[in-house]
């Protein structure tokens, strides 16, 4: 049994186009989110996934040279996107463990990422996600799925064209767990430290400020979850940067 981690990223973002390789203290903020997942004790492979669209060479040229694979596939289709990484780096690992992350959460942390990890080996599960937003701040998920329960919602999805089945090919485990009947599910909760309506994934200008201005006072691109909830918890007037951000509904 393998686990491959999957972060995926685009340069086509609506709200912050190019976000993904914005430098962040002379470092595209991408490379934050690889670099910290590289310190996992768990995860086996590590790869960057995007399209095949032109635009992305850019951001496969900075991953490459910084020592990191990437596999380019659809667009829009994502779910394949995921499936069709997976049977490439692991074509004899039919029991292999999938880890989502997306590329706009520069602040994941591998120590949570393992807790996560933890949880899904311990247990009987097919997909196992961080509990964002309801206890745990957003720009911290992860999520966990085994392949076969990738394979499940592949082939659940892929020959129909509603509307309804086009979000579930745009978000990958969308049908995961919009159908808790098909699939085992658990969640990680957090405690109070991280039970917070903080924002710290990346999706707007004001949350890549919000993001700079702590890697800036940190001078640390491997700082901890905890020192930067602590830092928020102290200087709760950052917060009023991105406030007023809402999530994209799916």
């Amino acid at each position: 049994m393998k686990i491959i981690c999957i972060v995926q990223a685009r340069m086509g973002s609506e709200r912050l186009p190019g976000k993904v390789i914005k430098p962040i203290l002379g470092k595209p903020m991408i490379l934050y989110t690889l670099d910290r997942l590289s310190k996992s004790k768990y995860i086996d492979k590590l790869v960057l996934a995007t399209s095949k669209k032109e635009e992305e060479n850019i951001l496969e040229s900075l991953c490459k040279e910084a020592g990191y694979e990437v596999f380019r596939g659809e667009e829009n289709n994502v779910l394949k996107r995921y499936k069709d990484t997976v049977e490439f780096y692991m074509k004899n690992e039919e029991d292999s463990i999938i880890i989502r992350v997306t590329g706009d959460c520069p602040c994941v942390d591998p120590i949570i990422v393992d807790q996560v990890i933890s949880y899904f080996l311990m247990n009987d599960f097919d997909y196992v996600r961080l509990d964002v937003p309801e206890s745990f701040i957003r720009g911290f998920d992860v999520e966990i799925f085994s392949n076969s329960a990738l394979n499940k919602a592949y082939n659940k999805v892929e020959n129909h064209v509603s509307e309804e089945y086009k979000a579930y090919k745009e978000h990958v485990t969308l049908y995961m767990y919009r159908h808790p009947e098909e699939f085992k599910i658990g969640y990680v909760k957090g405690e109070l430290l991280y039970n917070k309506d903080y924002r710290l994934c990346v999706d707007t200008l004001e949350d890549f400020q919000l993001v700079e201005s702590i890697y800036k006072y940190f001078q640390d691109e491997y700082v901890s979850s905890k020192a930067i909830v602590k830092f928020l918890d102290n200087n709760t007037r950052l917060l009023n940067i991105n406030n007023n951000i809402k999530q994209k509904s799916t």
